[in-house]
């Protein structure tokens, strides 16, 4: 989504990005800029997800990362101690 796109549906779901910042604790620019994609956070994003019950990649689809589980951290820390 564009964020003039997202901005108007937080608008449309009664949220403005002041009060999400208020909310979170953090300076109305920092959502404003994770929103336009000046910056990044996934705690920001994930709340401007739950506001707009669409999932980050839907609003994002350029920023999703594909995060290892706890299970393959491990197995990649003990397949690295065994080659040591």
């Amino acid at each position: 989504m564009h964020a003039e796109e997202i901005k108007a549906a937080l608008r449309m779901k009664g949220m403005t990005q002041a009060r999400l910042a208020d909310q979170l604790g953090v300076a109305r620019a920092t959502v404003s800029m994770v929103i336009s994609g000046a910056s990044h956070s996934a705690r920001i994003q994930q709340a401007v997800a739950d506001v707009l019950e669409l999932s980050q990649n839907e609003i994002w689809p350029e920023r999703v990362r594909i995060r290892r589980t706890q299970e393959q951290i491990d197995r990649d820390r003990a397949m690295a101690r065994d080659v040591a």
